[in-house]
Order: C-alpha cells, then sequence, then structure tokens
C-alpha cells in the first residue's frame, strides 16, 4: 500500500509540475501575441502624428483629458498588478494570498470604472482628429483587457477557499500576475503617449 501511495504522490507532484510548465509557457505566448496588439496602436499613435493631414492630428481646442484622472487610473493598475503579484508568490503564505487577492480585485475593479468614467467624459469625439481616435481606441482596448483581466482575478478570488483551484495550484496562479503586470506596463507607455508626447 505505501508503494502505492508513493506512486501516486509521484504522479501527482509531475502533473502539478507541468501543469506549471504549461500555464507560464501559454502565458508568455499570450502576452507576446499582445504586445503586437498595442504595438499596433502605438504605430497608429506615431504614424498619424507624424503625417498630421491637414493639420488633423489635434482639432482646434483638442488636448489631453486630465493628466491627474490619467494618473489616477494608472496608479489604481499598478497597485493592481503588485497586490496580486505580491500575494500570489509561491514564497507568500496562504493568507497573504487569500489577503491580498480580494484587495486587487477591488483595485481592479476601481481601474475599470475610473477608466471608463473618463472615456465616458472626454470632451471629443473618434471623429475630431487623428489623436482623439487614437486616444479614445487605445485605451478602450486596454480597459477592455484590464476588465476581462479583473473578471479573471474575480475567478480567482471565488476559488480562494481552503479547498479551492487557486489554493491547490498556486504556481499556476501565480502566472497570471504577469498579465496584470503586462497591462500596467503598457499602461505607464499609453499614459507617456497620450498625455505628454502627444
Amino acid at each position: 500500500m505505501a508503494v502505492r501511495t508513493r506512486a501516486y504522490e509521484a504522479d501527482a507532484a509531475a502533473e502539478a509540475a507541468l501543469d506549471t510548465r504549461l500555464v507560464g509557457i501559454g502565458t508568455w505566448l499570450a502576452l507576446a501575441a499582445d504586445i503586437f496588439f498595442f504595438a499596433a496602436w502605438w504605430f497608429a499613435f506615431f504614424y498619424l502624428r507624424a503625417l498630421n493631414n491637414n493639420q488633423g492630428w489635434k482639432a482646434q481646442g483638442v488636448g489631453p483629458p486630465s493628466k491627474g484622472y490619467g494618473a489616477v487610473v494608472l496608479v489604481l493598475a499598478l497597485a493592481t498588478a503588485v497586490a496580486y503579484f505580491l500575494g500570489s508568490r509561491p514564497a507568500s503564505g496562504t493568507f497573504l494570498f487569500r489577503l491580498l487577492t480580494p484587495v486587487a480585485l477591488v483595485l481592479g475593479l476601481a481601474t475599470c470604472l475610473f477608466q471608463g468614467d473618463e472615456l465616458w467624459h472626454l470632451g471629443f469625439g473618434l471623429t475630431d482628429g487623428g489623436y482623439p481616435s487614437v486616444f479614445a481606441g487605445l485605451s478602450s482596448a486596454w480597459v477592455i483587457q484590464f476588465g476581462l483581466a479583473t473578471a479573471w482575478l474575480a475567478s480567482i478570488v471565488t476559488q480562494a477557499g481552503p479547498a479551492g483551484d487557486t489554493i491547490a495550484r498556486r504556481r499556476p496562479a501565480s502566472s497570471f500576475a504577469w498579465i496584470l503586470l503586462f497591462l500596467a506596463a503598457t499602461g505607464i507607455v499609453n499614459y507617456f503617449l497620450l498625455y505628454f508626447v502627444a
């Protein structure tokens, strides 16, 4: 009986290691593809800004929304990513994971709400020039992805009970932190381009 138990434990450990590896590879492949998506938006930003046909990059009176409001969205996104990253590290205990994961979820929801509110009150439309169309498109694409990541984070929080899948499979769950960190880093680039370079 002891031989069977050891064999079962060895199989479970091998399966957990494979699961961790597959989730990690899938995460990095998804992020590699996503960087090209955002690179297309950044190219559109620089291309339309350089081309500036008929002075159409920015119409008269069109400028970036409040930098402070954009900074609030950025800080919330960074706080979401950092809170989940710290809580999901294998070295952190289960208590810290259960504490920081819901905090990250609340911060993620606040990020989406603030970004959505900013997009609702831009003061310009998609047809007001190159800058407004890139701003609205890039910010909308970013907040949609952040919203989907927040929904995924909500599923992680709901599975964080004592017998939950997230607790049993901590290493694969920690791979999700790279998605949040990637979106936060993308938010930094977007903020710099849309509020300062434009």
